[in-house]
């Protein structure tokens, strides 16, 4: 029997729970010490510490493997010991309130019941509609490129025993680019999104105009240029992503918009790469580059000319059933 199946099912269950987890732990424990600022500022020198040495961490796994197929699987046992042991020195930042133990029917009725008033407020909110479009184009985008860069590296000619090398720097590229995230947002401001979605397509379109015309070895730097900048992008929005979420939100809240958030766009994403796969049985990839790139263009520019009125305002600009979660009940 094949193991890896259910290791991967636990561990993409553990690392969503986690994801979730650790940025409101974080944006609750700054909240009192600086607030948004500080939390974006923290979230970006993690970020950027974690993508290097998710990088460094690749390029050594790679080479512990060929040596021995199961060092790199007991190194990472010991860090998860080490995160476990970490993880019961947090402490709550607000007061938990202790209730009497429910039972199963109770307990499941009771998260129905936060995630349909979740669903309320995305509904009556013109702000995080806006942002969840936009979620669902670019993270979905994301996702089908995620699934071509592979493929399109064997097509031009690359083995296969250098993709963790090359994954690896572009991770490490991914932590060094986010020293950028600041200059990028104090200068544009609003248009922030703007710029690294319509980045991210742009490289998609180039990838596939450029490997569709030409062939050989002569377009590898070109496509792993595109690369880079793709992983760039992607660092960027994974940290803003956070910070633009949990804005106006309050402790009581914040796990459950980002519980529905993650949710719709998981969902979303799942889809949208299913279909992205069954596109390859049809055409080839560098063809595919090409189609998606130019649908997610049409997709985006649709979604930001949505956004413009209901995402990126001053705050005194947003109705209050647009940022106030508790409004949904009135």
């Amino acid at each position: 029997m094949d193991f890896t199946y259910y290791a991967d099912l636990i561990f993409s269950l553990g690392y969503d729970i986690k994801t979730i987890a650790e940025t409101n732990l974080l944006y609750d424990s700054v909240s009192t010490k600086g607030g948004e600022g500080l939390y974006s500022k923290i979230d970006a020198k993690g970020g950027s510490l974690y993508y290097i040495l998710d990088g460094i961490a690749s390029l050594v796994a790679g080479y512990l493997f060929v040596i021995n197929n199961y060092i790199p699987m007991l190194i990472c046992l010991g860090f998860a010991i080490i995160s476990i042991i970490l993880s019961f020195g947090f402490q709550d930042i607000y007061e938990v309130k202790r209730e009497k133990k429910s039972g199963l029917v109770k307990t499941v009725k009771e998260y129905g019941g936060d995630l349909k008033s979740s669903f309320k407020f995305i509904i009556k909110s013109k702000r995080m509609k806006a942002f969840i479009l936009f979620q669902i184009v670019f993270y979905s985008l994301i996702e089908i490129i995620d699934t071509y860069n592979s493929d399109l590296l064997v097509n031009v000619g690359i083995p296969e025993q250098q993709f963790s090398m090359i994954f690896a720097i572009l991770t490490l590229i991914g932590g060094i680019s986010l020293s950028l995230k600041r200059p990028i947002e104090k200068k544009l401001k609003n248009r922030t999104l703007s710029f690294l979605s319509l980045m991210y397509i742009g490289t998609c379109i180039i990838i596939g105009v450029i490997s569709s015309i030409y062939t050989g070895a002569t377009i590898i730097p070109i496509i792993l240029i595109m690369y880079a900048i793709q992983k760039m992008c992607t660092s960027i929005w994974y940290i803003l992503e956070s910070k633009y979420l949990k804005n106006f939100t309050k402790e009581e809240e914040r796990n459950k918009i980002t519980f529905t958030y993650e949710f719709i766009g998981g969902i979303a994403a799942s889809i949208f790469s299913v279909l992205g796969g069954l596109l390859l049985k049809i055409i080839n990839v560098k063809n595919a580059f090409l189609i998606i790139g130019i649908v997610a263009l049409i997709c985006m520019l649709a979604t930001l000319k949505y956004m413009k009125t209901r995402f990126g305002l001053k705050p005194n600009e947003y109705k209050k059933e647009d940022i106030e979660f508790e409004n949904i009940e009135k």
